[in-house]
């Protein structure tokens, strides 16, 4: 996910890979396109569409992201949107730290709430693999996740309302609507339940890459902590236009040295093909 690798980017690590190890799969990482994905249209969402980011450690430039909405698939009779994020240092920053991270998440397309998310962290000598579910009529969220070691191990708890990962979380985010003052708060579930709470400042105009748009500030928060390493007093800021995609134009997260800032440079729609699910 885009916040888990502004700071990645940015740490080194001395620990061993899983060598070796086949990684873990979500149980809903082979659904196949819906057969049907015609959908009614949500505001701030848009099927296809492809955000993508150059990432910055001060002014030096370490890597990219994206965010893409990959597919509509279908889970327990209903629409889902497939969400995948990834990572990757630049060829400078990779020849003594490489970055590849991976992060998928499952939103359903009308309640906007999550069926589970996947991550693959592999960050320099680190190396992280997860999957979750969130399954809500059985009260239970459940999964799997495995170390650098190759060590495979479950993890699980009660569930008793729909959540957000942190993932799918951004998206239903860009479909609120969200004033300068305010506060906004949504249930999420990263292996333990908690509340979201977002915080919104005042506008402004930001310049990347693809151009200069009025913004809205927003910063995560826990209670009232920042969401990020709180404790020492950093801050992870984004910046949104003030419109109704409410793209995320600028994220920037303060670390330990300085700041890691995320610029969007591109944005892209793939058209789908809608395929009827008993053609003729």
């Amino acid at each position: 996910m885009v916040f888990n690798a502004l700071l990645s980017l940015a740490l080194a690590a001395a620990r061993p890979a899983a060598a070796g190890a086949a990684l873990l799969e979500h149980p809903y990482s082979s659904l196949p396109a819906a057969a049907s994905a015609e959908l009614a249209p949500v505001a701030g969402i848009v099927d296809g569409e492809t955000l993508e980011y150059k990432i910055y450690w001060g002014l030096i430039y370490v890597g990219s992201s994206y965010l893409k909405i990959d597919k509509v698939v279908d889970i327990s009779s209903r629409t889902a949107w497939h969400i995948v994020s990834e990572a990757r240092s630049g060829s400078f920053l990779a020849n003594f730290y490489k970055v590849r991270d991976r992060n998928e998440a499952w939103l359903d397309t009308s309640g906007l709430y999550s069926y589970g998310y996947y991550k693959i962290l592999s960050e320099g000598g680190y190396f992280f693999n997860e999957w979750v579910v969130f399954d809500v009529p059985g009260g239970r969220y459940y999964g799997k996740k495995m170390n650098r070691k190759g060590e495979i191990s479950d993890l699980g708890g009660p569930l008793d309302k729909p959540v957000n990962d942190v993932l799918s979380a951004i998206y239903r985010l860009r479909t609120m609507q969200v004033a300068p003052g305010t506060k906004i708060g949504m249930d999420v579930n990263t292996k333990r339940n908690w509340r979201l709470t977002i915080k919104a400042g005042k506008r402004e105009k930001i310049s990347t890459d693809y151009g200069k748009r009025k913004c809205l500030l927003l910063e995560p928060m826990v209670g009232e902590d920042g969401l990020f390493v709180a404790k020492a007093g950093k801050r992870m800021l984004v910046w949104i236009t003030d419109d109704e995609l409410k793209l995320p134009m600028m994220l920037k997260a303060e670390i330990f040295i300085g700041s890691i800032t995320a610029k969007l440079v591109r944005r892209t729609i793939e058209k789908r093909a809608v395929v009827s699910a008993a053609p003729k």
